[in-house]
């Protein structure tokens, strides 16, 4: 959500959080994403670019400004997270992707959990999918479990993956 805004707004994503950091939160939005029967649902569970593009893009307001949606979503996107780490175990998390580079969100998340933030270097953000995918492959190579139920709510762990000589 947060590209999608900023590409609205010209830019390719929001760089450091600068547009968010600039606009105001809009309460009434911000409640309504909070409140999502979505975040009822119990764990393991995924967004799909499907279903954020038929429940998220609908609650949208055409009459308001982008760094006020920015604002609004990036807080969102802080609370849920936040809310997700008091279901982990470990004091410390590891943070990657793009949002590692957004300090308007990375800070809104360290005030709202006890947990403690690592952002790593620049190479694993940036190639944490390409070394999880060559990881899981080796998995499935050496005959390793490399899809575990707990995570992917599959009925049991399982390895996946085809082998092309």
């Amino acid at each position: 959500m947060l590209n999608m805004l900023s590409q609205k707004a010209g830019q390719p994503y929001d760089k450091d959080g600068e547009m968010a950091r600039s606009g105001k939160i809009i309460p009434g939005l911000l409640a309504s994403l909070n409140h999502l029967p979505y975040y009822q649902k119990p764990f393991p569970k995924s967004l799909g670019r499907e279903w954020v593009e038929n429940n998220i893009i609908p609650m949208i307001p055409e009459d308001k400004d982008i760094p006020d949606l920015l604002a609004t979503f990036t807080q969102h996107s802080a609370t849920k997270i936040a809310d997700a780490l008091q279901h982990t175990d470990g004091e410390t998390v590891l943070v990657t992707g793009g949002g590692a580079y957004n300090g308007f969100l990375m800070g809104n998340i360290r005030q709202q959990t006890q947990k403690r933030i690592i952002i790593p270097a620049k190479e694993i953000i940036d190639y944490k999918e390409a070394l999880i995918f060559a990881w899981l492959a080796l998995l499935r190579m050496t005959g390793n479990t490399n899809i575990l139920a707990e995570v992917t709510g599959a009925k049991r762990d399982s390895s996946g993956g085809a082998l092309r000589v």
